[in-house]
Order: C-alpha cells, then structure tokens, then sequence
C-alpha cells in the first residue's frame, strides 16, 4: 500500500509538472500562454541558414516540436541520421549513446526542464503514408506503438502529428482517401490510448498535438469537433493565405480580412487568421486549445504591375519564400529601395521597392503584438513559430520570440480594471470605460483594455461592468469578480 501511495504521489507530481497550459502562470519568469517553436532539422547546414539546438530561445518558449520525422514501412522513422543522431557537438564523445540534435535536445532539457520537446511527423513533404497509417486499426496500432517507442528511446515529451492533409491537398505524389476524414480521428485516438497507457507506466504525461490546416476547404476534410478532445493542444498554421503558387501579391498572414481585397468573395472572407480561429471555436474547440500559428519568414513578388504600392498587384515573377532576417537586412539597408507600409485593415506590414516592382510580405514585432494581443482577448491558448531559425541574429537572435515572450510574461501582471494599462485601477479607468461605452472612444489606450473592461466575464461590456469597477473603486467590494 505504502508502495502504491508513493508511486501515485509522483505520478501526481509529474502531471503537475507537465505543462498543458496554464500551470506555466504560477512562476513568474514563464510566460501564462504556450510558445510552441518548431526546429527545422535541416537548418543544421550552412546553406540552410545554420541553426543549432543551442540557438534556441530556451529560456523564451514552452515547446519545441522537431520537425520532421517520417514514415517508412508503417513506422515513425528519422529522417536524417546524421543531424538527428550522429553529429557530435559540445562534449559529445565517441561513446555517446545520442548524438545530434537529439542529444542536445536531451541536454538542454535538463538545464530547462519546463519546455516540452515532441516529435513533429509529417509535413509537407513527408504525408504521404499517413492515408496508410491511418486506415486500418492494425495499421494505426502499429504506428502508434512505434511512435511510443520512438518517444521513449529519444526522450521526447510527446508527439505532433503533421498531415497535410487529409483527403486532398499536399503534395502531388501524397497518398489519399475519401474516408482519411474519419481515419484522422481514429489515428489521434489510438495515439491517444497508446500515449497515455506508455504514461501511466513511465508516470509522466505524454503530449499528443497537431499542425491544424487554415484553409476552409482542408478544414471540412477533417473532424476537429471530434478529434479535438484527443490532444492537448492544436497548433493551427494560420499563414500561407498566399504565395509563391499565385501571381498576385497579397498578405502571408493577415489578421483580418481587408475589404479592398479584390479577391473572390470567398478567399476575401476566409484568408485571414480571424476567421480560421473563429471557424475552429464554431467546431466547438476550447479556445485555451487553440495556438495561433506565425510566420518567421515572408511571401515574395517581383516585376508587379497594378496594386496599391504593391499589394494586390500581379505578378509576372514569384519568389521563394525568404526568413525575417533577411527582410530585416532590407529594412536596415539605407540603399534597399525598400519601404515598410502598414495595413490598417489586416493589421500586418509589407515592403515595397517601386523601382524593381518587388513585394515581401510579412510578420514583424509589431503585427506579432497584435497577435499576441488577439490571444490575450480571444483566451486562445498560444503562439505557434515556423520556424524558429528565421528570428534574426541582432539581440541574441530571438528578437520576434522576445515580442512574444515579453507579451505572455506581461500580461500575468494585469489587472482587471486597468483599461488604461498603467498598473493602477483608479477613476482614470472609470473615466475610459464611459467613454467607451458612449462610443465617444473605440478602443481602450492599452492593448488588452477589452479583455480587462470585462468585469463579469460575459463577453460584453456595459453598465454592468461600470457598475462593478465603481463599486471597486469605492471600495464597496474587495475585489473584481469575474464570472
């Protein structure tokens, strides 16, 4: 029995310790949402950007997902040995039992032992085998059990399942089925078993996530109000809205739809990041499930005719995608040509040089903000990077994921209340919720103010929530009630 009371006392600990979302709050140095940074293995090569496991911003994110692993003979499997498992870094010796970037993962983990690692599996290039995987129990059982030994032989805290995607859509060559749709949510849920069975034997708590689709039609070929309750986390790509496959310039990333779009109505509606969160929140997902996906890296046009210095111009020339850094080198550059312009509408930035007609799109720290911000008010559960090598080098290398980071730390200091965002919750406030409220203002002077105005925690702000703040202010009630 006293074996029995001590073995359940540790399994306690360590699904405590496991962070899933809001334990991460209670410390004052980790941020209150998710900061989900994918490592991209092939950035191990100079002429990938050079980027190692010791480049991350540990001390910065919640999770790192490996990407990728993939699938041969039914199995997860890795892709390649010699970044994975066979490089030596630091101290690494010839009798080191992991090499590579999984050894340093192992490593750097027990300096950091909040941040959660996954084996991300998939990918753009490498689903083709999950319509396999995924179509019988026999073939989804054996996945799932290598992918429980994958995890336990490399130390990873859990597994990222990368379809792209189920149905239709991905590469050419990707095999596909009509029923991929069910057969997603019957792989998830026997990785869910598996995982969780491994858990209870090993006492810790083993992650299951996914890389979710933005495009309505992708969306539809799944079952998200199903599969949802089978993972810990969702990180959707809300990017790649346009691209190098078109010839007209338009945003990676928008946060909101832009009414001069002159896009379909359709696209115009559903290309932007609002949209696809809320269409996830229609399916019935938890919000705090929910991670937001951003892009370290920009959408690229030249020789554009037409548009509004460049957006939504044609192009008769798409370039490859390029990494922030880069960007930032135009933006530092005093004979770039390039010019920053802000979008009112999607609430993202783009560049324009109109003497070689070339066009980038992309995030930077202040869309990041914003989008940190729509976190903090939609209660989502955090952000997602692909991919973390793009950050650029000035400060560290991690300038991006510090917006981040410094938003999610900041925002545990909040009061609600404190509509003006000075710390203090007085009659200036009072003063800003009238107004709002008269329409004479349309947003609060801080960030968040929307989210902190809401003093009952019913998605409205009105006389109620006045009513409550004076009472405060009076000091007729002792505290804020929320709900």
């Amino acid at each position: 029995m006293k074996k029995k009371l001590t073995l359940l006392i540790l399994s306690i600990i360590v699904f405590i310790s496991s962070y899933t979302g809001a334990s991460y709050a209670e410390n004052a140095s980790l941020p209150s949402k998710r900061i989900v940074g994918y490592f991209a293995e092939w950035n191990i090569y100079i002429e990938n950007n050079y980027y190692e496991v010791s480049d991350i911003p540990w001390d910065k994110i919640t999770h790192i997902n490996y990407a990728f692993a993939k699938i041969e003979n039914g199995k997860i499997a890795i892709i390649d040995k010699w970044a994975a498992i066979q490089k030596p870094f630091g101290d690494d010796t010839w009798d080191t039992p992991i090499k590579g970037h999984f050894g340093q993962l192992i490593k750097y983990k027990k300096q950091f032992p909040n941040v959660k690692t996954l084996i991300s599996v998939g990918g753009w290039t490498e689903s083709k085998y999950f319509s396999d995987v995924a179509l019988t129990e026999e073939s989804r059982t054996i996945f799932a059990d290598s992918c429980v030994e994958f995890i336990r032989t490399y130390q990873f805290d859990g597994v990222d399942i990368d379809w792209e995607y189920p149905v239709s859509g991905g590469v050419a060559t990707n095999i596909r089925r009509p029923e991929d749709k069910q057969n997603f949510t019957l792989l998830l849920k026997c990785l869910r078993e598996k995982l969780d069975a491994a858990g209870e034997e090993d006492g810790k708590s083993y992650l299951l996530t996914i890389a979710a689709p933005a495009g309505s039609y992708n969306i539809k070929n799944t079952e998200p109000e199903l599969y949802h309750k089978y993972l810990d986390f969702i990180n959707v790509m809300t990017y790649d809205y346009s691209g190098s496959w078109e010839d007209v310039a338009n945003h990676l990333s928008p946060l909101y739809m832009n009414p001069n779009d002159p896009s379909y109505p359709e696209r115009k509606e559903k290309f932007n990041v609002d949209w696809t969160i809320k269409e996830y929140l229609r399916h019935g997902i938890p919000a705090d499930k929910i991670n937001m996906g951003v892009p370290y890296y920009a959408a690229g046009w030249e020789e554009i005719s037409g548009g509004v210095s460049g957006l939504f111009g044609t192009s008769s020339k798409t370039l490859n995608s390029t990494q922030f850094h880069y960007i930032n080198g135009l933006l530092q550059a005093a004979d770039s040509g390039f010019v920053r312009y802000w979008d009112e509408d999607a609430m993202v930035p783009y560049l324009w040089n109109p003497a070689t007609a070339t066009f980038y799109s992309y995030d930077d720290e202040v869309s990041l903000k914003n989008k940190c911000n729509y976190v903090m008010d939609n209660n989502l559960g955090g952000i997602m990077i692909w991919e973390l090598s793009g950050d650029y080098p000035e400060g560290g290398g991690n300038t991006l994921t510090s917006v981040i980071y410094d938003s999610f730390v900041t925002a545990k200091n909040e009061m609600y209340g404190d509509v003006n965002g000075d710390g203090k919750v007085n009659s200036t406030d009072l003063m800003f919720l009238k107004r709002y409220m008269l329409r004479v203002i349309s947003d609060f002077p801080y960030p968040g103010g929307k989210r902190l105005a809401d003093l009952n925690g019913d998605d409205n702000i009105n006389s109620t929530d006045y009513t409550i703040l004076k009472r405060y202010i009076l000091k007729t009630i002792d505290s804020i009630p929320i709900n």
